[in-house]
């Protein structure tokens, strides 16, 4: 457990937190996501947000008289960027001093008693970032939406895309379920022993990209339906829906490959391999780097006979911000808007 000094100061953060959440509504702004909007949260605040690279900083946060700004590096996953972001709004919201923070703020857990050893501000900041990045009420959404039980928590690639849909990094996300109380120590040792990468690696089976700088893999099914897809514009989709082929029944991406989506890799694979004519599972693989922003339809029909769909899988596909030097774009625009 951590020292009474390490608690009186993640009771502080959690509680800046909370207070900040409830100041914007954040709970009632989630739909139809789970993730919080961390960027638009800082452009709230009038400070100035720009992402440059920083490499080996991850963030800073800065003040001169009334000015205050968050600088975020370009060379990390979102989920990277995104936790990054939460930890120098703590320091922002919480009124500390300057500071310049690296690859430690990732590693830290609040739960741990090693922590004393942390300054009493960034402790502060570190409880700020996981209570607002990862708040419970949007953990326990997910989980709804997801149909995903404690159980499922105990796997790595459950644990990988809760963390793509709450958009912050794989440990994080995994130390957020620790400290709601939905995994053990063992469990959370064990999933941190994983890597991502290995993760991606598994995903997306036989298919290897050059590089998986900045890369994710979002596995996509039909609990995603209605949901934001805020991704990388590097992301892989891997989709594995239900596929009624015995009744003539197949999945459509005619308007996502429109839309600049590139596909890979096309299977099926029986999700009953015992039984005849039982329902299949669609495996494909796609490249998102020309993928537009919009909303897509992948519908369940029969090509060669009646057109009306048995369903429809609705994405919402969005660009993840900060992947671009300079100005955070909100702010870019709320600046041109004013000249």
């Amino acid at each position: 457990m951590a020292h009474s000094k390490d608690r009186a100061a993640i009771l502080r953060g959690m509680t800046a937190a909370m207070k900040l959440h409830r100041d914007l509504g954040t709970k009632d702004r989630l739909d139809p996501t789970a993730r919080v909007d961390v960027y638009g949260a800082i452009a709230r605040t009038g400070a100035v947000l720009m992402f440059k690279p920083l490499n080996p900083l991850l963030g800073a946060f800065m003040r001169e008289g009334d000015t205050r700004g968050i600088v975020i590096t370009l060379q990390r996953p979102s989920g990277v960027q995104r936790f990054t972001a939460s930890h120098e709004l703590g320091h922002l919201i919480m009124e500390h001093e300057p500071n310049a923070d690296g690859d430690d703020i990732l590693r830290r857990g609040p739960l741990e008693s090693s922590a004393s050893s942390v300054p009493i501000q960034e402790r502060e900041a570190d409880a700020f970032a996981s209570h607002f990045l990862l708040p419970k009420f949007a953990l326990s959404k997910l989980l709804r939406q997801q149909q995903w039980t404690r159980e499922d928590l105990r796997n790595p690639h459950c644990l990988y895309q809760a963390a793509l849909r709450l958009g912050a990094s794989y440990e994080a996300t995994v130390r957020a379920f620790e400290r709601d109380k939905l995994l053990g120590r063992q469990e959370r040792v064990a999933l941190l022993s994983i890597r991502p990468r290995d993760i991606k690696v598994e995903l997306v089976d036989e298919h290897q990209p050059s590089n998986w700088q900045n890369r994710d893999v979002w596995r996509l099914t039909e609990k995603d339906a209605d949901t934001v897809i805020e991704a990388g514009r590097n992301d892989l989709f891997v989709l594995k829906l239900r596929e009624h082929r015995g009744s003539g029944y197949l999945w459509t991406f005619e308007e996502l490959k429109k839309a600049g989506f590139v596909i890979l890799k096309d299977e099926v694979d029986a999700i009953y391999p015992d039984r005849v004519g039982g329902s299949k599972r669609r495996w494909v693989l796609g490249d998102t780097s020309a993928l537009q922003e919009g909303t897509y339809n992948i519908e369940h029909i029969r090509p060669w006979g009646e057109k009306e769909a048995a369903e429809t899988l609705r994405l919402r596909y969005q660009h993840s911000p900060g992947r671009e030097d300079g100005l955070y774009w909100n702010q870019t625009s709320q600046a041109l808007g004013a000249g």
